[in-house]
């Protein structure tokens, strides 16, 4: 067996053997502490880009910041989108085997994708600059060499940082979700705390030395949470056909073609962006990291916790429970995200202006940056809920389906992006992507639907019928108490034209919610008075 048992897969297991769906309230804590880490993460994340903001604002060296990080994540998230879903419901199945073949699957892995990541850095360190020529011809001459010096620098934290997607696979597979999350929170302090020493002394090229450590130590502490390690270079014994290396090989072939056209799709988005006046590329790169922080302190945590659930759940083939689990995930991410899209496109000027201007970020970077965040924030229930949809297919072991459509929807970004280029400039393609992911979780929802028997029903178009009465009244208050005459004052700004509008929204949200009699208002209420009763109603538990 695996030595290495944590309070979620106690809580598990005690519930599988009374009948219940398998998550109490270690699950919701799990959550909350996910969420946590994750808003520590984003702090350093944010501080991250008000250094950036502050020595470069939007200009020729943001862009290039922007670019060079780009083409970074794209090859981190090719790995996360490759191995995440296809390796955690596998290697979450060989943990029951033993040590001896999870072992194996994880050493075939990771070396696997060492091997790979360690040849695409090399292809950065060598033609960095015919890279930066085919991704993003508009930049100028100056601008170019400079992305490409940037991404030759850039080499060694793309191994590093790629093999922390495969470390943190595994510890969220072993239900050990806070090991695979703080070192993340940890490099991210790293990246703030370094660029503040070396900017002044390397420029932009600090962001090499301290990405390329900070992705090291944060791979050495996640392996050092893993058992598997101790076989990481070295041959074990067992039965190799059992190890599920070549299961991982299968579901991942139809993810290969999903991924490389989604990962087209941002590169696409940033080619086109450099066609435009300087700036704009910034204008999204600040306003999509600052919708991708809010995901990640809520439906991100949410969905990482439920995945590993539903892979189990599947496992057992416990398809009722499944069901029940995607429902209630489903109107929990609906019932907290339409409210906060309401807020948030309200609130993007002076939530922009307090995070992001000063120095050399002024008032049109916050004008253009908070238009492109108006266009992110429609998006933010379509984005959760994507998250959600995928996960569950993933779960089943079906990563055809959603590929499938993904792809489709690819095109149709790309597709509206080009025609929205001219007439909208960056608001084009920001909202090319919204439109696109949202025309994707639509068809996801049917197709799920009609695979797990009971998912939608009637109850859930009522949900949505009280939640749209309840974001409109969210809307109208916001903005009643929003202040217009564009103070100087960042205590103004923070207290008057955040803090009101924001607490009068939740306010008059919790009002709806209470006479609207919105059962996820009842269960957050119990949560939040930490009534286990009320975590296992909100679950779906059976008795």
């Amino acid at each position: 067996m695996v030595d290495n048992i944590t309070e979620a897969d106690m809580s598990v297991r005690s519930d599988n053997e009374s009948g219940g769906v398998g998550i109490t309230g270690s699950f919701a804590k799990i959550v909350f502490s996910l969420s946590s880490v994750a808003v520590l993460t984003k702090i350093f994340g944010f501080a991250e880009k008000l250094v950036i903001a502050n020595f470069f604002g939007t200009a020729d060296v943001a862009d290039v910041y922007f670019a060079a990080t780009g083409v970074l994540l794209s090859v981190v998230w090719l790995v996360r989108e490759l191995v995440y879903p296809t390796l955690l419901p596998v290697f979450a199945g060989t943990l029951s085997k033993g040590l001896p073949v999870s072992a194996r699957l994880f050493r075939k892995v990771f070396l696997t994708t060492t091997g790979l990541l360690a040849g695409f850095a090399v292809v950065l360190a060598v033609f960095g600059g015919t890279v930066v020529s085919l991704l993003l011809p508009g930049f100028s001459d100056a601008k170019r060499q400079m992305t490409a010096g940037l991404l030759r620098t850039l080499a060694p934290a793309v191994l590093f940082f790629g093999l922390t997607m495969v470390t943190y696979t595994v510890l969220n597979a072993r239900r050990s979700f806070l090991k695979a999350a703080v070192p993340q929170a940890c490099l991210k302090l790293i990246i703030v705390l370094g660029l503040l020493a070396l900017l002044p002394v390397l420029g932009i090229y600090s962001l090499a030395v301290v990405l390329g450590l900070g992705a090291l130590g944060s791979l050495l502490v996640q392996l050092y949470f893993i058992p598997e390690r101790r076989f990481l270079f070295r041959w074990n014994s067992g039965p190799r056909e059992n190890d599920g290396f070549r299961k991982v090989l299968v579901l991942m072939g139809p993810l290969v073609v999903g991924v490389v056209f989604s990962h087209i799709s941002a590169l696409v988005d940033n080619l086109l962006a450099s066609t435009l006046p300087a700036g704009q590329l910034s204008y999204l790169g600040y306003s999509k990291k600052l919708i991708d922080a809010i995901l990640l302190v809520g439906p991100v945590a949410l969905v990482t916790v439920v995945y590993s659930h539903l892979s189990h759940l599947a496992s057992a083939k416990e398809y009722e429970r499944f069901t029940e689990l995607v429902a209630k995930a489903f109107r929990i991410l609906l019932y907290f995200t339409v409210p906060a899209a309401c807020v948030l496109v309200a609130l993007k000027q002076p939530m922009v202006r307090l995070l992001f201007e000063r120095g050399r970020f002024g008032a049109d970077s916050t004008a253009g940056t908070s238009r492109a965040f108006m266009v992110y924030a429609f998006g933010l229930t379509t984005f959760s809920l994507e998250a959600l949809l995928v996960h569950s297919f993933f779960a089943l072991s079906d990563t055809k389906t959603p590929v499938k459509f993904g792809v489709l929807c690819v095109l149709l970004d790309i597709v509206l992006a080009i025609l929205f280029l001219k007439p909208f400039g960056c608001l084009g393609i920001a909202g090319a992507l919204v439109i696109s992911k949202t025309v994707k979780v639509l068809i996801l929802a049917g197709l799920l639907n009609a695979r797990l028997k009971g998912l939608f029903s009637l109850k859930t178009a009522g949900f949505a019928g009280k939640l749209a009465v309840s974001g409109v009244v969210v809307w109208v208050v916001v903005k009643l108490l929003l202040g217009i005459n564009n103070p100087d004052s960042i205590l103004h700004t923070a207290l008057l034209d955040l803090l009101l509008p924001a607490t009068g929204g939740l306010a008059a949200f919790v009002f709806c919610s209470y006479l609207l009699r919105v059962d996820e208002f009842k269960a957050a209420m119990s949560l939040l008075r930490h009534r286990k009763s009320a975590v296992r109603g909100l679950y779906g538990e059976t008795k």
